[in-house]
């Protein structure tokens, strides 16, 4: 479940969120996960989809990848900033009328090559990037 994946997060970037607030999901980042190499879908409801949108070109996005029954796991990450050509293309599409909601994607592979890889989980040992100095 998303829920579930948020919490995952939020332990691991040390953000506890705005509990039952609307918007994004912690206080400074957007959780999304995809099984397989799928694509991350992002949603906007009716009443704050805008400002969610606006909001979304401000703050980190973890994005998991998930195989194998979780044997496998990677997570990336971007901040908003550089995700402005998908942000910016779906407020100009914004519908009006609006429906419930508005359902967006960013592909898997524009994250695997635009993101940064923080982490992978290989039947639950964490193994980290080498960084370069």
């Amino acid at each position: 479940m998303s829920s579930d994946w948020e919490v995952f997060a939020s332990i691991l970037v040390r953000d506890l969120g705005k509990k039952l607030a609307a918007g994004i999901d912690l206080s400074q980042y957007e959780a999304k996960s995809a099984l397989d190499a799928g694509n991350y879908e992002y949603q906007y409801h009716k009443l704050t989809g805008k400002k969610k949108l606006n909001t979304d070109m401000k703050v980190g996005h973890l994005f998991f990848d998930h195989r194998s029954n979780l044997k496998h796991v990677d997570l990336r990450y971007a901040h908003g900033s550089s995700l402005k050509e998908f942000f910016n293309k779906w407020l100009q599409e914004y519908p009006d009328p609006y429906p419930q909601r508005y359902r967006k994607n960013i592909p898997f592979q524009w994250v695997r090559k635009n993101g940064i890889l923080l982490m992978t989980l290989t039947d639950g040992e964490v193994t980290f990037p080498k960084t370069t100095s």
